[in-house]
């Protein structure tokens, strides 16, 4: 049986998406969590730098969108095949 695993960012948007087969379902969605981590902290880097451009209030506003970004807010969803 193959499983579609899908990781969602903060914002719902997929990040990445892979097929496996169940008994390496486990594997995957460590796999996911993993990239999670670095993706966030890609996208607050990226955040960040562009904060770094601004200044007075709309830089704050994006240090604090930037400091909102957490790889614990992603998502990992599991959808079974459809029989």
């Amino acid at each position: 049986m193959q499983y579609e695993i899908r990781l969602t960012d903060t914002n719902g948007y997929t990040v990445a998406t892979r097929k496996v087969h169940h008994r390496r379902l486990p594997q995957a969605t460590y796999r996911m969590r993993t990239l999670a981590a670095r993706h966030a902290a890609s996208e607050k880097d990226l955040a960040l730098q562009h904060a770094n451009a601004l200044t007075g209030l709309n830089a704050r506003n994006a240090r604090d969108e930037a400091d909102r970004i957490r790889a614990t807010a992603y998502r990992v969803r599991i959808t079974p095949p459809v029989a």
